[in-house]
């Protein structure tokens, strides 16, 4: 999968990551395990967390982490719901939530 993302106005602002496609119950164990091991993970804005973001146009959870040269890693598990874009990244928790919303209705 490629994934093209706009990287702003600055000329020379380049932001590279690597990603691994993986379990989505590996991706769901991924912040504990990660914290453990003494590595923040963090949401798709780069904030720390607890949970994956769920990227909502695709849709897929995500964990991203630095490595101990401070590249940028991600964990990511394609679901197996429709792509819902009006919700761009939510917490894994809040996708669970809507689903499960949309399917009781």
């Amino acid at each position: 999968m490629l994934g093209l993302w706009s990287a702003g106005s600055s000329p020379n602002l380049m932001r590279l990551h690597t990603a691994f496609r993986t379990e989505l119950g590996d991706v769901l164990a991924a912040p504990a395990r990660l914290r453990t091991l003494g590595v923040e993970p963090l949401d798709f804005h780069g904030h720390a967390t607890t949970e994956p973001s769920v990227i909502c146009w695709m849709p897929a959870a995500s964990v991203f982490f630095r490595d101990p040269d401070g590249h940028l890693l991600e964990f990511l598990a394609m679901l197996p719901d429709r792509p819902r874009p009006a919700l761009r990244i939510v917490p894994y928790s809040k996708w669970v939530t809507v689903v499960q919303e949309a399917n009781d209705a």
